[in-house]
């Protein structure tokens, strides 16, 4: 239907309607009408009885997006172009380009050079620019140009970089790494564009791959050797490169059971040792030589390892290499166990060390004629009661303690003897040492066989003292109320708890003691240190604290207690503070130290002038 039939229609619609009203029973007017037709189309118009058809709301707001959004990208076109027309910025999108020149793949102690290119890709200056090169730890520099600003840290000053101007950092040096590794080098630049107050930032990085050491290491040895004869290992570290090698470290890692006897230089016995050789120019070699003997309990394929290395901020390896040793067994077997177990051996100063001997004849004939050495050695004196120690028929020399073959006897093919000794250890460990070890040989005929040593760390000395004091040292009261004490009248005492730690640390210090039923506790108590609590449920006085160093001047506590005796205590001394338990980790150990101190009574026995006056009275 077309508009102008719509607008007939709808005005013969009019008409019919006022035709209408006209003859109804209700006067309707014109402007009535009018009034409904503004309310029905929203519009103040005096044509409202012609209809004509318009545009909707939602078709007029998305014609306006369409425009905004065009202006918008018309507006940040023309701002990208003339920020890249201001600035002249490359590729790359920033003002200062970074790139680093150098191999991908360099061979660990060798001379190599590591070049920084940078350029101003803008067309204005770039100010205050300064460039810190983070090189690996290891990285020997020699040359750099320029010179940094600080060369300890490869940090380079170069101030004003004019637009479009370029230049590099040159930095020659010995390049060392882990053997293999894949490390990062980078460099970090900051400066301010001209006009611009903030400060801008780059990064370059790249990563080298190290894949060959300058360093050969080779390790001669007997491929089969005998229980307890002489056994020689060389170590060679040969210079492959063309460069010096500065103070190379070789670790080495012994075999299991393997004693040293001579060593050039001189390395320590046991698990694993580092030496530092002397500076090696190219084409020449370090050489270690180690002498020593297999423990008799270790037969079959033994293996030494040799790591080389280049000492920095931390070791960093170059080469390993192994040598495999088939070790056979010897008639005689050793075997030595220290409080039931091997090895290493943790006790308490003033505890009882039992030690076990174990000869086994692991030949097809009678052995009669060996003899056996138990040796001990320590930084300081053994701390040992030798007076009361069990030797099971040795005899305590200068060199250690003996037995000879009548002590030892005939052992049968196949069997085996026994020994067994106690030592007393001290508990005052002031002259002594904390740690010694225990070497047990055997000797037949001209070949002398070792056990496996015990190694022997005794736990810290530390001491915990309980006492009562009604006086102080000056005579002053501490406590209060009568002595002796009387049936129905409160005595106030004062308890002291006394700590030293001994020659290691203390973590995790609790002290601890129960309240006898009677006793009171008097909210009062002071520490130098940690803190002093009283749980009422259990009656337990605790006192804690985190650590007490080695060897510190003695801490103490004290807190007060009361009691009111009743007729059934008279005669009787009693008892104010049960036993008194100290437990704590010790740092060097790392075993669990306990010690105790007796209960404390009203007899005050660390109180001089309460002597006599600790019995309830009436």
């Amino acid at each position: 239907m077309s508009t102008k039939h719509k607008q007939k229609h709808h005005e013969k619609h009019i008409a019919s309607v006022e035709d209408n009203v006209a003859v109804g029973d209700v006067d309707i007017r014109e402007t009535d009408i009018n009034a409904g037709l503004s309310a029905i189309y929203g519009e103040e118009r005096d044509d409202l009885k012609n209809v004509t058809r318009g545009g909707s709301r939602l078709t007029r707001f998305l014609m306006r997006a369409v425009i905004v959004l065009s202006v918008v990208c018309v507006l940040t076109i023309g701002g990208y172009v003339g920020y890249r027309h201001f600035w002249g910025v490359g590729q790359e999108g920033k003002p200062l380009g970074l790139t680093f020149v150098a191999a991908d793949t360099i061979q660990s102690g060798s001379q190599t050079t590591i070049e920084l290119e940078y350029k101003n890709q803008t067309s204005y200056p770039l100010t205050n620019v300064e460039i810190d090169v983070n090189l690996p730890s290891g990285f020997v520099v020699k040359t750099l140009t320029p010179l940094a600003t600080n060369a300890t840290e490869l940090v380079f000053t170069l101030g004003t970089i004019p637009g479009g101007s370029d230049g590099k950092i040159t930095i020659d040096g010995v390049w060392n790494a882990d053997v293999p590794s894949t490390t990062g080098i980078q460099a970090l630049a900051s400066y301010k564009p001209a006009n611009f107050n903030a400060q801008f930032h780059d990064i370059a990085t790249k990563t080298i791959a190290t894949n060959v050491s300058a360093t050969i290491v080779v390790i001669d040895a007997a491929e089969t050797v005998n229980v307890g004869e002489a056994t020689t290992y060389t170590v060679r570290v040969q210079n492959s490169g063309l460069e010096l090698l500065i103070a190379p470290q070789v670790v080495l890692t012994l075999p299991a059971g393997f004693f040293v006897q001579t060593s050039v230089p001189p390395l320590a016995a046991g698990g694993g040792s580092t030496y530092t050789l002397p500076d090696i120019v190219p084409a020449a070699e370090g050489v270690i030589v180690i002498t020593g003997a297999f423990a008799s309990d270790v037969a079959g394929t033994q293996m030494l390892t040799a790591v080389s290395g280049i000492a920095g901020a931390r070791f960093s390896p170059q080469t390993t290499t192994t040598a495999l040793t088939d070790v056979k067994g010897s008639a005689l077997a050793l075997s030595m166990v220290g409080n039931g177990i091997s090895g290493n051996v943790i006790a308490d100063p003033g505890s009882l060390l039992r030690v076990a001997l174990r000869i086994e004849n692991t030949s097809d004939v009678v052995v009669a004629d060996a003899t056996a050495l138990l040796d001990f050695t320590a930084e300081k004196s053994v701390p040992i009661d030798w007076k009361t120690a069990v030797t099971a028929g040795g005899k305590i020399t200068a060199k250690g303690i003996t037995f000879d073959a009548k002590t030892l006897g005939t052992i049968a093919a196949g069997d085996h003897v026994t020994l067994n000794l106690a030592f007393p250890l001290q508990t005052d460990l002031a002259a002594g040492s904390s740690t010694f070890a225990i070497a047990f040989s055997a000797t037949r005929g001209s070949i002398t066989v070792q056990s496996l040593p015990l190694n022997i760390t005794l736990n810290s000395d530390a001491t915990v003292l309980s006492s009562l004091r009604y006086f102080d040292d000056d005579g002053s009261p501490l406590g209060s109320g009568p002595l002796p004490p009387t049936v129905g009248s409160a005595t106030h005492y004062r308890a002291v708890w006394t700590i030293a730690s001994g020659m290691h640390g203390l973590n995790d210090v609790t002290v601890s003691a129960t309240l006898p039923e009677g006793v009171v506790w008097d909210d009062f108590s002071t520490a130098s240190s940690g803190v002093v609590t009283f749980d009422s449920a259990t009656r337990t006085v605790r006192w804690t604290m985190s650590s007490i160093p080695a060897e510190s001047a003695a801490v103490i506590a004290r807190f007060s207690v009361s009691i009111t005796p009743t007729a059934a205590d008279v005669g009787l001394t009693k008892t104010l503070v049960g036993k008194t338990v100290l437990s704590g980790k010790d740092d060097s150990t790392k075993a669990v130290v306990e010690r105790s101190a007796e209960a404390i009574t009203t007899a005050c026995e660390g109180d001089p002038l309460v002597e006599g006056k600790g019995i309830v009275k009436k």
